[in-house]
């Protein structure tokens, strides 16, 4: 995406300490990372630091992101939750105009709980326009071998800035 674009990006991971090899050096100036989680809430007091999508925006000076992309082994629900709670429907818009996300269908997680929770995101603008189920767990023969991971990506069609619903440019 940075060959292609003049796009920049800001990454956050817990386990490694930065981008690894496949960046290269002529993008480095438009690529920023921090070895940090992503939580529904900020916890500043573990090692790595844990933060919720809103402050991480705070943090950088944003108020819209235009790709956030997430694949936080079963975070992605609380972080999700944390971010309609720091952004409610009464404030307006979401502030996200595409999300790319791997969700994780494990640890309990019920169909009641994930319905809430999808149902949540359609509520805020997103809607799936993609997705592709990770056959991992089948692969490795994980668990009762069910599929346990999906890729999807969402579209908020909310999104005032996006330019396919009439937005900037």
């Amino acid at each position: 995406m940075l060959s292609r674009t003049k796009c920049r990006v800001w990454a956050y991971d817990f386990s490694v300490v930065d981008f690894g090899e496949q960046l290269e050096p002529t993008n480095r100036d438009r690529a920023t990372f921090l070895q940090a989680g992503i939580a529904g809430k900020t916890n500043t007091t573990r090692s790595p630091p844990f933060y919720s999508i809103s402050d991480l925006m705070d943090m950088n000076g944003h108020d819209y992101i235009d790709i956030l992309k997430m694949d936080i082994e079963f975070a992605e629900f609380e972080a999700m939750q944390g971010l309609h709670d720091d952004f409610p429907m009464t404030a307006g818009e979401l502030p996200i105009g595409q999300l790319m996300i791997e969700i994780h269908f494990f640890n309990g997680m019920t169909s009641s709980g994930y319905l809430d929770w999808w149902e949540r995101l359609e509520s805020r603008g997103l809607r799936p326009t993609w997705t592709e189920p990770n056959l991992l767990a089948i692969t490795l023969n994980l668990g009762n071998k069910d599929p346990l991971l999906a890729e999807y990506t969402m579209v908020n069609v909310h999104d005032s800035k996006n330019i396919v619903f009439g937005g900037r440019l």
